[in-house]
């Protein structure tokens, strides 16, 4: 082949993800981490004809297995990585002297990382069309809620039902995550007696769990989100939102960059005490109306019809408003009363709402800066009435490791704690960079996503930075850090 098309295909092997490349001070490139992908390129088999066909699997593709163990692998009757990652360890250990019991494991393990995932995607799709099938029939169908005909309220506190003191650890949420793993602190943030009430956030293994549901860790509990500190609190902030809800409807405001977690961290809240989570998007577009209800014509009257805050309200739910700022200024007005002396004045309805007593109301919103130019700032008269707490990214590269491996991971082993844990350094990069593209925590479990798809991890990060880079930032800029993390 020529020259130009001998480096066309290198490139073109680069960006794809196939391998990587290494460069000499002189420009010239070395590939390395080979990972093979589709089939043989047409230049390929063009210049040196094709190639024979081979049913047996290379299992050396794994990294621990040598060239005896694979074919001791291959002499055991393996034909395939999927009939490999199902192997049972005791079968695989001893096959050759130096296939031990940990190298087994290892295998097994890696193997899985190899079957290709469309099974495993149309599993998981089969099992959520079953939940959202008609008992009867067995056909899916969609689900539309009508939140005025929710009537049902949350749960009582556990401390009334149990017979309990109201000041009963067992009744209240123990931050015992990140800075407060080793020595939990109370909260007084009560716990109802109703897990089962409809808005309280369900964990993926639950019967009745969606796309939004907790995903849990090997011991089926919830996986807790990775806890920031307030920067200027010094506190964890689930210790202090916890303690702020506790005091009943005091109106909280959490301000942080995208993707950093806030919802993930309320819901979890939510999940631990059986509280109702109802979470509202609102925009420029949104009017009193809106959150409150409309009026609307019934025979020869008009009754107002209940919006999705006035309705939690009721219920006692925990309302959370997405990105409050946008709103119109009338929209947050209107809220003022509820601020100020915990009672809703809607005055199209004519009615004065006194909330359940487990009703509470949290807003989040992005920071002020460069990046989020098009938010908008806050009322000083309505920012003065919440209690403000600041949520950045993770700071510390090992606890975002540690929380980010069992979401991404579940089952099977998608990312390894190594390459995870570059990926995460090198996600800090960005965040420290404000002319590179940020990857936030939520971003690196949709690059997560990438590699379990094939991707390589590379590749799945190029293309993440990509995604989510501004119209001013060029994610080329990062790649050079990429490639010596990475």
């Amino acid at each position: 082949m020529s020259d130009q098309q001998a480096a066309d295909l290198i490139d073109e092997g680069e960006k794809s993800g196939i391998y990587t490349l290494t460069r000499s001070s002189g420009g010239s490139a070395t590939i390395d981490n080979v990972v093979p992908q589709g089939e043989e390129p047409e230049v390929i088999t063009a210049a040196f004809g094709q190639g024979p066909p081979d049913d047996t699997v290379d299992f050396r593709i794994i990294g621990v297995v040598t060239d005896s163990i694979n074919d001791a692998l291959q002499e055991a009757g393996y034909t395939d990585l999927g009939a490999l990652s199902e192997a049972d360890i005791d079968d695989l250990t001893h096959l050759t002297s130096t296939l031990t019991e940990s190298r087994a494991e290892a295998i097994v393990a890696e193997a899985k990382q190899h079957v290709p995932v469309g099974h495993t995607l149309a599993e998981r799709a089969a099992s959520y069309y079953a939940q959202r099938s008609n008992p009867a029939s067995g056909v899916g169908e969609a689900r539309v809620t009508d939140l005025t005909n929710i009537t049902e309220t949350v749960g009582e506190p556990r401390y009334l039902s149990k017979g309990w003191d109201a000041g009963d650890e067992r009744g209240m949420y123990v931050s015992d995550v990140g800075r407060n793993t080793t020595k939990p602190v109370p909260t007084g943030l009560h716990i109802l007696d109703n897990p089962d009430y409809p808005g309280v956030p369900k964990a993926e293994t639950h019967p009745d769990a969606s796309y939004d549901a907790l995903p849990v860790g090997e011991d089926g509990a919830v996986i807790p989100p990775a806890v920031p500190i307030d920067p200027r609190l010094q506190l964890p902030l689930d210790e202090l939102i916890a303690k702020k809800l506790a005091r009943g409807l005091v109106p909280i405001r959490v301000v942080g960059p995208r993707g950093s977690g806030k919802n993930y961290l309320i819901k979890y809240l939510c999940h631990k005490t059986n509280r109702g989570y109802q979470s509202i998007d609102v925009d420029r577009a949104t009017e009193p109306e809106d959150l409150f209800g409309p009026l609307v014509p019934d025979g020869d009257v008009i009754i107002p019809r209940n919006g999705a805050v006035k309705q939690g309200l009721i219920n006692g739910d925990t309302i959370v408003i997405n990105e409050f700022p946008v709103m119109q200024a009338g929209a947050a007005i209107a809220l003022h009363r509820l601020l100020n002396e915990g009672t809703l004045l809607v005055k199209s309805h004519g009615e004065l709402v006194e909330p359940h007593p487990s009703a509470r109301l949290i807003i989040t919103m992005n920071p002020p800066t460069r990046e989020y130019r098009d938010s908008e700032p806050m009322n000083s008269a309505t920012r003065g009435r919440f209690r403000s707490f600041e949520q950045p990214y993770i700071q510390d590269i090992d606890e975002e490791v540690e929380t980010l491996y069992p979401q991404v991971n579940g089952d099977t082993e998608v990312v390894d704690r190594t390459t995870l844990k570059r990926i995460v350094r090198f996600a800090h990069k960005t965040r420290e960079n404000e002319n590179w593209p940020t990857l936030s925590t939520r971003n690196l479990t949709i690059l997560c996503e990438h590699i379990e798809d094939g991707a390589s991890p590379k590749a799945a990060t190029k293309n993440e930075l990509w995604a989510v880079a501004e119209p001013n930032q060029y994610p080329e800029d990062a790649h050079e850090t990429l490639n010596d993390i990475l």
